[in-house]
């Protein structure tokens, strides 16, 4: 038997807004940190909470939200024709948000669907609270594939932070003993019914189904088993766009930046082929996916879109997958970092970390992995590399020069469409994290979680005394390559965010406009602004002065292959900072590039 849930109330609960203010960081009590980290916000469900308390609300999609590929998508209808109109209003959405913590910093977000708009829910999902091992942890229950679950803040996180929690329990698929099948269900799926992705199927051109959005719904790609089955869970993700909620799978492969998730395939899923590949942190050899007990951690990125991906295609961002056995590079092949153990939870747990610097994003995770035992996982990616970046990284338009942006344009059977600047210059896509599951028409099981933290720097970033700051060069290969790009705080912006410079005798040198105390100088090359990495500044010395005519060398860096390198120098009095360039690339190149150079006093 299906459950059903009556609907009680009309209105959405209010939502609390937080800031990242001083006194909000020492409102917290204090607690263990990680080091440069102090807290900002936590949230340990010692504070009784329970989802099914609050209204269920009807989206009726008056308020559009992202018409490409939300619920009212306009790139469906181009694809399926007027017969996808038709599946989608064949059902009711409703939705609750519902704001705890200090401030209200957090928020549920919750997601269900009325099958036949009757006014009653059929197996709504929930998030209570419960005590366990001596704590007490948040319990995600998704019992049906069509609802949705997740923690997300309330307000727009902060542009540098480190978010972190801990997974108690994990029940979203994946072999328990060695068998997906366990506790009456097929990998994390009741038996009950169907479970498919109607009606956001994987697009009308993709094999493996009619493509016929007037087909019944249990006529659509099955997700409990099949080519298309699978289970997973959004272990934490940062997504680019305000007040996150469940939404169906595919608009959520474009609107995310970084993320940690499950990906537990059925084996039909898997066939003949390998499913992919799994790291063995212990000893860093790859092996197959289909050997693992499919509770696979990825630790991955996203790319560009493919911004024209032709008939009955759906839109969506390449794939970058980092794990120790690549050295924690990101490749373009579907690799998990580590494999769970559920059995041994809640007596052992897993922390999930990600962290925004300056330079890009850090994931972490941390427990006792099958294989290979106990490890802490930790990538990290800068923002752009070799001209590939994480997708809408910038949470400020001071980040990027619009160097990535494109037209999305789809040309269907049933329509065509375009949408422009995707990604313009002056753009910006503030962080928010998202925890849970997050679709709408796949996953299904239960979860339990709790220490939600969001760190902030301990310190103010020390001052860079050559930002902005007259800067003078040798030359420069062209009038946007000027010297003051070196000193402008940025380096993402772009080609010509950069100095450069051809010919004999290249240098670089900055005012700081008085004798100030430098003891550290940061430069950041040409990989650092997304070009080969190749072209490095390879051998050069840093020389300091007083008076911009006798010059002191207090560093001689010689075949440098680093993006930045970070010069540690005894302090000294010094106006002026040069960089004299004696072997510019580790190439034929004969140019020399500096995005940034950057001054300290320590």
């Amino acid at each position: 038997m299906i459950r059903k849930r009556r609907l009680f109330a009309t209105g959405l609960t209010a939502g609390v807004l937080f800031a990242a203010t001083a006194s909000a960081v020492t409102a917290v009590p204090a607690a263990a940190a990680p080091p440069g980290w102090q807290l900002l916000y936590t949230e340990n469900f010692t504070t009784p909470f329970n989802s099914n308390n609050s209204p269920w609300v009807r989206d009726t999609y008056a308020t559009g939200f992202d018409n490409i590929t939300d619920d009212p998508g306009v790139w469906y209808h181009n694809d399926y024709g007027s017969a996808w109109d038709t599946a989608l209003n064949s059902f009711a959405t409703y939705r609750k948000d519902i704001t705890l913590g200090q401030n209200g910093w957090l928020t549920a977000s919750l997601s269900a669907r009325d099958f036949n708009s009757d006014g009653v829910i059929e197996s709504p999902p929930s998030i209570t609270t419960q005590a366990q091992g001596g704590g007490n942890v948040a319990v995600l229950n998704v019992p049906e594939s069509t609802g949705g679950a997740i923690f997300r803040p309330t307000n727009r996180l902060p542009d540098r932070y480190r978010i972190e929690y801990k997974l108690k329990t994990l029940d979203f698929g994946g072999k328990r003993n060695g068998t997906i099948n366990y506790g009456g269900r097929v990998n994390g799926y009741s038996t009950t019914g169907c479970k498919t992705q109607h009606p956001w199927g994987e697009g009308q051109g993709t094999p493996g189904w009619s493509g016929d959005a007037s087909v019944p719904y249990c006529q659509w790609q099955s997700v409990r088993e099949g080519p298309y089955g699978y289970n997973g869970f959004h272990f934490l993700s940062i997504v680019d766009f305000a007040n996150p909620a469940p939404r169906n799978n595919h608009f959520w492969h474009y609107h995310r930046k970084v993320l940690m998730d499950s990906f537990s395939q059925h084996p039909d899923r898997v066939g003949t082929g390998t499913g992919g590949r799994v790291c063995n942190a212990a000893t860093n050899q790859y092996y197959n996916y289909r050997d693992s007990s499919f509770n696979t951690v990825n630790m991955w990125i996203s790319g560009m879109p493919n911004w024209n991906p032709g008939a009955g295609g759906l839109p969506g961002n390449s794939q970058w997958f980092m794990t120790s056995c690549s050295g924690g590079v990101a490749e373009q092949q579907l690799s998990s970092a580590a494999e769970l153990q559920p059995e041994l939870m809640p007596n052992q747990f897993y922390t999930f970390a990600i962290e925004r610097d300056a330079t890009g994003y850090t994931l972490e995770a941390s427990g006792n992995f099958a294989r290979a035992g106990q490890q802490t996982l930790r990538f990290h990616r800068p923002f752009v590399v070799n001209n590939a970046p994480i997708w809408h990284y910038n949470t400020t338009a001071a980040e990027y020069g619009g160097q990535f942006n494109g037209t999305l344009t789809q040309n269907d059977d049933h329509g065509s469409a375009s949408w422009p600047n995707q990604w313009p210059a002056g753009s910006q896509y503030p962080d928010y994290f998202v925890i849970g599951d997050l679709y709408t028409n796949v996953y299904e099981g239960s979860a339990s979680l709790t220490d939600i933290n969001l760190y902030v720097p301990t310190t103010t970033p020390p001052a860079n005394l050559a930002l902005n700051k007259p800067a003078t060069a040798s030359g420069q290969c062209a009038a946007n390559e000027a010297p003051a790009k070196a000193v402008n705080g940025s380096w993402t912006g772009g080609n010509t965010d950069k100095w450069c410079a051809l010919g004999s005798g290249k240098w670089i040198r900055v005012d700081l406009q008085s004798n100030q105390q430098v003891g550290r100088v940061v430069l950041r090359h040409s990989g650092a602004g997304g070009e080969k990495t190749a072209w490095n500044t390879r051998d050069f010395d840093i020389q300091v002065s007083t008076n911009g005519t006798t010059w002191t060398t207090v560093a001689s860096p010689r075949g440098n292959t680093a993006n930045v390198t970070t010069h540690t120098i005894t302090p000294v009095t010094a106006r002026y900072v040069r960089i004299n360039v004696i072997t510019p690339t580790s190439d034929t190149d004969t140019a020399a590039r500096i995005y940034e150079l950057e001054a300290y006093a320590s």
